[in-house]
């Protein structure tokens, strides 16, 4: 009887064995295919979140494009020493002010306005990644460079962005590009170019550089606004920016103590 009484208790234990191993592997199984969704949503959301980013980048870099034109960047210091205001939130940059020219080489454009307009700017629009609530996502500040081509400012942004999850953290890739189509190669070069004239004869606006200019496929114009002061403006006819013609203006000084 005690011999039985012992085959029967391990015949028992091994039941129960053999059902908690059967029972793992129902939990193993169910766990496996509860993670698969969840893996795939991770995929997904890092996917949307990029995507997000992409969109910002896509939209600083045509506002960074669009303030070098308009009033000659938009950073929180300026890159100029003097403007000329026409009321208190519309004003223009002087490249040639009284005998001395202010105007920036193309470098001194791409690292001085326009990378650093995304530097600045860029993290504002992603505003702490709040669209994307019950995700702790953190960044760090982008660092970019900008090239001119003929045709279009190209912008490579490098913008730091991790999602914690639980223990786990998950880095995205940190490389965006983007292109914002506008000539200013060419129109920074014109810029210089009518800059470097009046430095020699600010007298007299050179019009005849100004046809060769129209004959390029801008629009260019040029009038004295105050006595001493003549407005310049370029509109890239070949290129638009949400819609809307490039443009392109600055205020040049005359030096009336001449």
């Amino acid at each position: 009887m005690k011999r039985r009484g012992q085959v029967t208790l391990f015949v028992a234990a091994g039941i129960l064995l053999l059902g908690g191993f059967i029972l793992f592997a129902i939990i193993r199984d169910t766990s496996t295919s509860k993670l698969e969704p969840e893996i795939e949503n991770v995929r997904i959301d890092d996917t949307n979140i990029r995507n997000f980013v992409q969109s910002c980048v896509d939209k600083t870099s045509k506002d960074a494009v669009f303030y070098l034109g308009f009033i000659g960047g938009n950073l929180k210091e300026d890159a100029f020493p003097n403007f000329y205001n026409f009321d208190t939130s519309y004003r223009l940059p002087y490249y040639y002010h009284e005998g001395k020219s202010f105007i920036l080489t193309e470098q001194e454009f791409n690292d001085l306005v326009l990378a650093k307009y995304i530097n600045e700017n860029l993290r504002e629009c992603t505003n702490g990644f709040k669209s994307f609530k019950n995700t702790r996502i953190a960044d760090n500040n982008p660092k970019t460079s900008v090239e001119l081509t003929d045709n279009e400012a190209a912008f490579n942004i490098i913008y730091p962005v991790s999602i914690n999850r639980g223990f786990k953290t998950r880095n995205l890739d940190s490389n965006y590009v983007t292109e914002v189509k506008a000539r200013l190669k060419d129109i920074i070069a014109i810029a210089r170019h009518i800059v470097a004239d009046e430095t020699e004869n600010d007298r007299y606006i050179h019009w005849d550089y100004l046809t060769d200019v129209s004959n390029r496929n801008y629009n260019i114009t040029a009038y004295t606004h105050d006595e001493n002061t003549i407005i310049y403006r370029i509109i890239d006819l070949e290129n638009e920016i949400d819609d809307e013609p490039y443009i392109f203006q600055w205020a040049n000084k005359i030096n009336l103590a001449k």
